[in-house]
């Protein structure tokens, strides 16, 4: 801090460094130079113990001269209460997804959808080429003709009383096998036609036009972008700590999103390999337009709650290069405010607030502001509009 005698402080000083004379000439050997220098430091010392005292004396006379000390703002130390959240890694998922699979084998004649494209259920996906059965279906029924010739001969004779029972018999049932093949035949070609299951949105195409399907191998995937949910992979020290039903926050950075929703369900088994457990929250509708599947989210889970504790923002809290923690705090002492440190022990900490676990009591003063570059022991001036 600089007084208002400091000038000529260095005035008397420099005025004392003058042109050399030959009591006061400067040595010209390094030894005799460093004895000078001493020589003049232990006067400099004097001089400013000597000005100190007299600048004491003024503003104890005419106090309007004293140097103010630093402003600072500072608020009284309370108790409150602090929430401190687990963060979670999740990924946003489709709540339903299906797949569009033949029914039957055979080469793909015509693909009517593309990745991303919106899809209904019901509406058709791809067409089949059943040239094989086609063939095979007027095969039969050129048997089947035969079969109901021979078939209607025999009747007749029957009827008539001509033949054995049992040429009759094998004749009819010739016929109606043939019959029931035809119709096998017709339920297999109405499956060239490939439906989608579900609506949504067309999530992966498998089978290209030209290439072939296979049974029950799909052709494309669906995501149904009607219901999603957030699933996050939850370390198992949160198992106490979640329940259905309760709020929890979600993040999603690419979008910028935030929102509050419930967890709708909790995985009955723990992951052996990372040993997490799956948590699902449910996303409100409101939400769904600005969500895609897949997206990377963050969760946040309540993991600790207290009343009554002492905190304090982070950005109050610094530390020595001993690791030690320390914050200012205004001091009243022989009529002065001066900044003391105070050393702290902290607890948990979450949204730039960290609990105070030793080292402060309430209704101390903390400096919250002006505090960066204070020593301790400076003088200082308290703000106007303290925080209370």
């Amino acid at each position: 801090m600089k007084y208002i005698l400091l000038p000529l402080l260095f005035l008397t000083f420099l005025a004392s460094c003058g042109p050399a004379t030959d009591d006061n000439a400067v040595p010209a050997d390094l030894a005799g130079k460093k004895e000078y220098l001493r020589t003049k430091k232990a006067e400099l010392r004097t001089l400013t113990q000597e000005v100190e005292a007299l600048e004491k004396q003024i503003f104890a006379e005419d106090p309007s001269l004293a140097p103010k000390g630093t402003l600072v703002a500072y608020e009284a130390v309370k108790t409150s209460s602090f929430e401190n959240y687990a963060e979670v890694q999740a990924t946003v998922r489709a709540a339903e997804t299906a797949m569009a699979a033949p029914e039957i084998a055979g080469r793909v004649l015509s693909m009517k959808f593309e990745a991303g494209d919106p899809i209904r259920k019901g509406q058709l996906v791809a067409v089949l080429d059943v040239e094989g059965i086609t063939t095979q279906r007027a095969e039969l029924e050129k048997a089947a003709e035969l079969a109901k010739t021979v078939f209607e001969r025999q009747q007749r004779l029957w009827d008539q009383n001509i033949g054995s029972e049992i040429q009759y018999l094998q004749a009819k049932n010739s016929y109606e096998r043939l019959q029931k093949q035809l119709a096998t035949i017709d339920v297999q070609t109405n499956k060239r036609n490939v439906y989608a299951p579900i609506s949504g949105t067309v999530d992966q195409v498998m089978t290209r036009q030209g290439e072939n399907g296979m049974p029950g191998a799909p052709i494309l995937s669906i995501l149904s972008t009607n219901d999603l949910d957030v699933i996050a992979d939850a370390p198992e020290d949160l198992l106490t700590k979640v329940k259905v039903r309760q709020p929890v926050k979600v993040r999603v950075p690419a979008i910028n999103l935030e929102f509050e929703a419930p967890i709708k369900r909790i995985g009955k088994t723990v992951d052996p390999a990372n040993r997490t457990f799956e948590v699902e929250i449910d996303v409100p509708a409101r939400y769904l337009p600005q969500l895609k599947a897949n997206l990377l989210a963050e969760v946040e889970v309540l993991d600790f709650k207290a009343d009554d504790l002492i905190v304090v923002s982070q950005d109050q809290i610094q530390q020595e290069i001993d690791g030690r923690r320390f914050v200012f705090l205004a001091v009243e002492e022989a009529g002065n405010t001066y900044a003391r440190k105070a050393y702290v022990e902290t607890g948990e900490s979450y949204n730039n607030q960290a609990i105070i676990t030793a080292g402060l009591q309430v209704g101390d003063r903390i400096i919250t502001a002006g505090s960066r570059g204070l020593t301790d022991g400076q003088k200082i001036s308290l703000s106007q509009n303290p925080i209370q």
